[in-house]
């Protein structure tokens, strides 16, 4: 786990990482920075130095929600008392099958939900996407070192050789990973030019997240990077508290 942004913040976020991937991965640190959010990011097994396992989509959310829990609890103690209420959750790429679960799972734990050039389960469980994360259609318009940034998440990602990639790939083919139905509030980005995570799987989510809102956007995987202040956006606002 790496936290971003500001870890005096009283609204917590999460954000889950693409298949391959590795926590550390801020698409835009200045934007970030200023959020005023406390950022968690998580590997799952088999990526960077985590151990390997075979992992459920449902069971490997569960046991982050029992973590987030514990921060609660844990921040309520401080001198501070600190109280994140809802936390927002956001899903790049297949990251999005897990936050999806966890919102799914845990509705009174998350209250917004952004998915980010997210396939639906049977779209990942059927290969590798067609266009990995560092391609971009405007790289001009990213974030100031944005390519060396996903450099660096794939190359922690790959410590372990496709350990991680193979555990989510099974994960993604049980059945459960594809039954939903997500109570937050969701922001569903997909890119025009985006051969893997299309309209059909954007469509998909909105049909499990009654709230949800769809905006389609230029580009592919790396929409994060350019979208990032939109998607920061989406989790602050009218944050529900507990």
């Amino acid at each position: 786990m790496t936290g971003l942004g500001d870890p005096a913040g009283e609204r917590l976020a999460v954000l889950l990482h693409p298949t391959p991937g590795a926590s550390g991965f801020d698409p835009a640190p200045d934007v970030t920075a200023r959020s005023g959010l406390h950022l968690l990011t998580f590997e799952r097994p088999g990526y960077g130095a985590t151990e390997q396992e075979i992992i459920s989509v449902a069971g490997w959310v569960d046991d982050l929600a029992g973590y987030l829990r514990e921060a609660e609890a844990s921040a309520r103690e401080r001198p501070a008392h600190t109280t994140y209420g809802g936390i927002g959750v956001i899903g790049w790429r297949e990251g999005g099958i897990y936050a999806a679960a966890l919102a799914a799972r845990h509705p009174q734990l998350v209250d917004r939900l952004a998915l980010v050039a997210a396939p639906a389960p049977s779209r990942a469980a059927n290969g590798h996407p067609v266009e990995g994360p560092l391609t971009a259609t405007a790289m001009s318009e990213q974030p100031l070192g944005y390519p060396d940034r996903v450099r660096r998440m794939l190359a922690t990602a790959s410590t372990q050789g496709d350990a991680g990639a193979v555990a989510d790939h099974r994960a993604f083919e049980e059945r459960g990973a594809s039954e939903l139905r997500i109570e937050a509030d969701t922001l569903i980005l997909y890119g025009t030019s985006d051969p893997y995570a299309t309209v059909q799987d954007a469509q998909w989510y909105a049909h499990a997240a009654p709230r949800a809102q769809l905006q389609r956007v230029d580009g592919g995987a790396d929409i994060i990077g350019r979208h990032w202040q939109r998607i920061i956006d989406f989790i602050h606002a009218d944050a529900t508290r507990a």
